[in-house]
């Protein structure tokens, strides 16, 4: 699928929080991991009162204007990866892929919870290494959790 991938501006928060309430409560979330920590109005306010004005936002934009993928960034970090869930599996996720390896060439860590298997699949496909794991005591879901990290590539030795 054909996505143009972009800097998220004030005037996407609703379409960011639509899209990741989508994803966090789709029938396919629901069997992989466990609900929001937070209530749907809570997320939405992060999303528009902190996520878009001080956080790093990529969005997936079809033609047609609709936001299809949205990508939070830290320091070294992917914080959020959210498809819409009616098109998964479409390259979108990939795409961000592409985007956050781009804005972070040193390398980059995430993580993701244990139960979510078909994210470990995508992130090790994406050349992603599991480094960690945790019983889920520090994160807010309470869910067990891995840490993945990817660096890229360095000049190939030939000595």
């Amino acid at each position: 699928m054909q996505v143009t991938i972009r800097r998220a501006t004030s005037d996407d928060a609703r379409a960011v929080s639509d899209l990741y309430l989508r994803a966090r409560h789709s029938a396919a979330s629901a069997r992989t991991i466990p609900p929001p920590a937070h209530e749907d109005d809570e997320i939405s306010n992060w999303i528009e009162q902190v996520v878009i004005p001080t956080r790093e936002c990529w969005v997936a934009e079809r033609s047609s204007g609709a936001v299809v993928g949205v990508l939070l960034l830290g320091a070294e970090w992917i914080d959020q990866l959210y498809v819409d869930p009616e098109l998964t599996r479409a390259g979108i996720g990939t795409e961000l892929m592409t985007a956050a390896k781009r804005e972070r060439p040193e390398g980059l860590r995430l993580w993701t919870f244990v139960s979510n298997q078909g994210a470990q699949r995508f992130y090790l496909r994406h050349g992603f290494r599991e480094i960690e794991r945790t019983d889920g005591s520090d994160n807010e879901e309470r869910a067990p959790a891995i840490q993945y990290a990817w660096l890229p590539a360095g000049p190939v030795s030939t000595t």
